[in-house]
């Protein structure tokens, strides 16, 4: 696909409430929505820091132009070295990396790495992290569905030395459909106000070797996804490799938030998973690209 005709794909992708579809131009939806695709793989980090290697999941299904710019930041990173016992060590992480198009002065589309995020594949058999008992998905709102409405809601989730949860919070949410900001804003309040009930009910599993068994509490994130299907409660995202025209929202962070890494955004996680607040994938440089 050419970036050319990018911007009409992203238009074509987001959801349009009905009531503003007439009263909304084109340039204005055009000034709202950007591109949004996530790519994921591994990176391998060298002792001092470096990266030694990287690859892409389902390469074959990015764009030449997506791998190409992945495959000139990459390389370029460097983490803090990860340690075991204080000695430096080789060391996997998984890569989620979240690229955005955004519309240029001369009618084209920018694309650029906004943000990324390193942490370990979920184990459920890992007694050392936070996991999962019972994590049921919130039912999708019946009037916001009604009106086309989705998006995805990026929770932390606060869990208890007794695996509940103390607190929850939407620290962002992005939308997937256009309309007035006071239909986007009941929307986004919508979504978050049904995953945040739900993710009070969720039952975790803490650490019981390792470093964190002392601390007093532990954060996740838990991104959930609303999305239009045959089963509302069951989040179906984009075709890998896809872009997918959204509106992202502002960050929020509740006080007994963790500091993020450079270079980290809520919205470099994919949804329906688990995973860890704090990572010792600590990277130092920014993504150039």
């Amino acid at each position: 696909m050419t970036l050319q005709r990018l911007l009409g794909v992203l238009l074509a992708t987001a959801c349009l409430v009905p009531s503003v579809t007439a009263a909304q131009s084109a340039r204005e939806m055009r000034q709202q929505v950007e591109g949004s695709m996530l790519v994921t793989g591994h990176v391998d980090i060298a002792r001092d820091g470096s990266v030694s290697a990287h690859t892409l999941d389902q390469p074959d299904k990015l764009p030449d132009y997506v791998v190409r710019l992945i495959e000139r930041a990459v390389p370029a990173l460097r983490f803090e070295p990860v340690r075991v016992d204080g000695a430096a060590v080789l060391a996997r992480a998984k890569m989620t990396i979240r690229l955005v198009a955004t519309p240029a002065d001369d009618g084209n589309m920018q694309i650029a790495i906004k943000s990324a995020s390193f942490g370990e594949e979920y184990d459920p058999d890992d007694t050392g992290r936070v996991r999962s008992i019972e994590m049921k998905p919130p039912r999708y709102p019946m009037h916001i569905a009604q009106i086309g409405g989705k998006g995805t809601v990026y929770l932390l989730v606060k869990v208890g030395r007794d695996g509940r949860v103390e607190d929850v919070a939407a620290e962002q949410t992005n939308l997937t459909a256009l309309g007035s900001a006071r239909q986007m804003e009941m929307i986004r309040r919508g979504l978050e106000k049904a995953a945040i009930d739900k993710a009070r009910e969720w039952t975790f599993s803490p650490p019981t070797t390792g470093d964190a068994v002392s601390s007093d509490h532990w954060v996740v994130r838990v991104p959930v996804d609303f999305s239009l299907s045959d089963d509302p409660r069951r989040p179906e995202g984009p075709a890998y490799g896809q872009w997918l025209g959204y509106v992202p929202g502002a960050q929020t962070r509740p006080t007994w938030a963790m500091p993020d890494p450079p270079g980290f955004n809520p919205d470099a996680q994919v949804a329906g998973t688990l995973h860890q607040g704090e990572s010792r994938f600590r990277l130092l440089t920014p993504f150039e690209g």
